[in-house]
């Protein structure tokens, strides 16, 4: 049988490994509160870096924030700006449109005044006109019971050379005759074969006067049995001599006589007879004439044109029939003039 020893350990090195051991436990103590310390050490640091990260975040954020309220406002200050320069600027176009508007209205108010004015004058004209007309058409209404007494008298007409005249110019005249101021029908009886005649006067009296005479013309041929029977389509109008109711390019003659005296407005009555006239008709006048080849007797006629105008039914006999008819746009004259009377009567069949 073995036996083991177990070799004694002395006091002396007892108490050495009792102060190795104690030596090593603090030290083993001491590396667990380093350890400690340096986590502690860490987790601070780590938090304190959370912390900061977080604060730096939210510093970032809160100057983000501070930045995109600055641009708001500064974009609300530009907006507010320009809302106010746009304020500014529809202001300045009112009042400018209204300056405008303003300055357009008192243009048309002007023009409006110078339109009423003119309407006013046209008005006044056309009123003016009529009560001439009226009182022409009345005066002729009573002159037409003696007219044929002082214009159609034989003897005058003989002595004047009237009748012999107007015989000669009806031999011209054909096709679609238009009178003006036929009166009461002196010219009725050297109508022969017209294809048609309209007879105007603005008096109803003087046409009634013509009408009769007509009649009387019409059964005197039927009674004589005569070959030259005169054509019965004859129209008796009342109508204007300066405004005709008729179409452009109507009629082949239009024929005046003894009338040009008394119209109001000759020039007028001149130009509707061209417009009616058809292309290349003709225009036969007998007019009372200022005497061209006796300059005394010229003067005498422009000294007591007044005072024959209001003695003789309004007729003024210093007219230029030649000078009224160019005037008129009748260029071509294809028959007279002839001179009667001294000059004081004038015959001519102008072209239009």
């Amino acid at each position: 049988m073995m036996t083991t020893t177990i070799p004694r350990i002395p006091s002396s090195s007892s108490s050495s490994l009792v102060a190795v051991a104690t030596t090593t436990t603090t030290k083993t103590l001491s590396f667990e509160k380093k350890k400690k310390k340096i986590k502690k050490s860490i987790f601070r640091s780590s938090f304190n870096k959370r912390r900061c990260c977080s604060c730096y975040e939210t510093h970032s954020s809160s100057s983000s924030l501070s930045a995109a309220s600055t641009a708001r406002e500064k974009k609300n200050e530009d907006d507010r700006k320009r809302n106010k320069n746009k304020t500014i600027s529809r202001r300045e176009g009112a009042l400018k449109t209204g300056a405008i508007v303003m300055m357009s209205t008192q243009a048309q108010l002007v023009v409006l005044d110078a339109t009423n004015d003119k309407n006013n004058k046209n008005n006044f004209a056309r009123a003016q006109e009529e009560e001439n007309n009226n009182k022409m058409k009345e005066n002729y209404d009573a002159y037409s019971r003696t007219y044929d007494d002082l214009d159609g008298n034989k003897r005058v007409v003989e002595t004047l050379g009237i009748d012999q005249l107007r015989t000669k110019m009806f031999e011209r005249v054909k096709g679609d005759v238009l009178e003006l101021a036929v009166g009461t029908g002196l010219n009725l009886p050297y109508y022969k074969r017209v294809k048609s005649l309209t007879a105007i006067d603005l008096s109803p009296g003087m046409l009634e006067k013509a009408e009769e005479k007509f009649r009387e013309l019409e059964k005197r041929d039927i009674e004589d049995n005569s070959d030259d029977r005169r054509n019965t389509n004859v129209k008796f109008e009342i109508a204007n001599v300066e405004s005709l109711p008729y179409e452009d390019e109507t009629f082949d003659y239009v024929v005046d006589t003894f009338s040009m005296c008394v119209f109001e407005k000759p020039d007028a009555a001149l130009r509707e007879a061209k417009r009616v006239l058809k292309k290349g008709g003709k225009l036969l006048l007998f007019e009372h004439s200022r005497a061209k080849k006796n300059a005394l007797l010229s003067t005498y006629q422009s000294a007591t044109s007044g005072m024959v105008k209001k003695m003789a039914k309004g007729c003024d006999w210093s007219q230029d029939v030649e000078r009224l008819v160019g005037e008129a746009g009748f260029t071509k004259v294809t028959w007279g003039p002839f001179e009667e009377a001294g000059g004081l009567l004038e015959a001519l069949e102008v072209q239009k």
